[in-house]
This record gives C-alpha cells, sequence and structure tokens, in this order.
C-alpha cells in the first residue's frame, strides 16, 4: 500500500471528515465543494504555499461564496465562504494587534499539550480560513513557521509596543475564562481576531 506525505494525508482526513458529516438536504454539492475547498487551501498554505500561488484557489472560493450568496444555497451553508470581511482583508498584511493575540493562542495551545509547531500550524489554518495571511516577514517559506518566529521575537522583548501591550491585555482576557472552556472558545469563536463580526 503506497503511503501519503504527511501533507497529502492531513488533506485526506479533512476532506473525508467533511464529507462524512455533511448531511444530504442541509445543501447542495456547490456548498460541500467550497467547505473541501476552504479545507485544501488551509492545508497548502500551513505547509508553505504562497499566497500568489493559491490565488486561483482562493478565487474560485470566492466564487463559491457569491454564487452562493445569490441565493443558490442555504444561508448556513456559505455563512463562513461568503464572509465580505474575508475580501477586504484578503492579502493585506495582519495588524500587529492581531498577532500579539495569535501569539497568546499559540502560548495557550502549548500549555493544553501542543508542540509548538503544531500549535502554530493550527491557528495558522485557522487565520488562513479567516482571510487573513501570515506574517510577511521571516526567514521561511511556511507561513506558520514565520507565525512562530514573530512569537518568539514578541516574547524576546522584541517588537512594537503595541504588539507587547495588546499581548498582556489578551492574556489577560484569557485568564478571565473558566480553564476547562479556554481552548474551545479561542478556537471555535476566533476570539484571537479582534476584527472578526461580533455574533
Amino acid at each position: 500500500m503506497e503511503t501519503l506525505s504527511p501533507s497529502a494525508d492531513r488533506i485526506g482526513a479533512a476532506l473525508r471528515a467533511l464529507r462524512m458529516t455533511h448531511t444530504p438536504g442541509a445543501g447542495d454539492a456547490a456548498a460541500l465543494g467550497a467547505k473541501c475547498l476552504r479545507a485544501v487551501i488551509a492545508e497548502l498554505a500551513a505547509d508553505g504555499v504562497s499566497q500568489d500561488d493559491l490565488k486561483p484557489l482562493v478565487d474560485l472560493e470566492a466564487h463559491l461564496g457569491g454564487v452562493m450568496e445569490q441565493g443558490h444555497d442555504q444561508p448556513e451553508a456559505h455563512e463562513q465562504v461568503a464572509d465580505p470581511s474575508r475580501n477586504r482583508r484578503r492579502g493585506t498584511s495582519p495588524s500587529f494587534a492581531l498577532l500579539a493575540r495569535v501569539a497568546v493562542v499559540i502560548d495557550l495551545l502549548v500549555k493544553a499539550g501542543y508542540d509548538e509547531s503544531e500549535a502554530a500550524q493550527t491557528v495558522m489554518r485557522r487565520m488562513v480560513i479567516a482571510g487573513v495571511p501570515p506574517p510577511q516577514r521571516g526567514g521561511d517559506a511556511r507561513g506558520w513557521r514565520r507565525l512562530l518566529e514573530w512569537r518568539n521575537s514578541l516574547l524576546q522583548g522584541v517588537g512594537p509596543e503595541e504588539a507587547k501591550l495588546e499581548y498582556q491585555a489578551f492574556s489577560r482576557e484569557i485568564e478571565d475564562i473558566p480553564a476547562n472552556e479556554r481552548v474551545k472558545r479561542v478556537l471555535d469563536d476566533r476570539l484571537w481576531d479582534r476584527r472578526r463580526k461580533p455574533r
């Protein structure tokens, strides 16, 4: 039996999970296709594929979101795909405040038992899904590595004052969440992203 590469294995697992959890009648093939495409984009971006190379897939995802927005799909099926703020953000560098919040989330995941690289990849996938690119500076092609480098620099006291203040403030905010709920709340509710629309 042929062994898949780790990235192909992760993409396969994500697509399989989406296919298995897709409920017939909850949306058409475009909804499932958009979710699968979003998963593939997130995995490829986490593996270091550049935003330029991902652009055709991102454009296709935006097109699918537009088609579903015009009434060809159930509203709940395109809720994340058709988020207009994603198109506004796409291609712009994340703010220092957002990166500081992401650094806090990586710290939280490390405390919860993730290793640093796994934590950074987990957060980077969610950033890509939300339309937020990785930091542009860094010596690695992989976005999650640049994210980790940015966080490590911040922890060593290097970085703008705005980021340091946001890191401290968000760390205190996280402490107010019950310990057994922190990881789930931070990841599921996208608390790391100040620019998200309030629910």
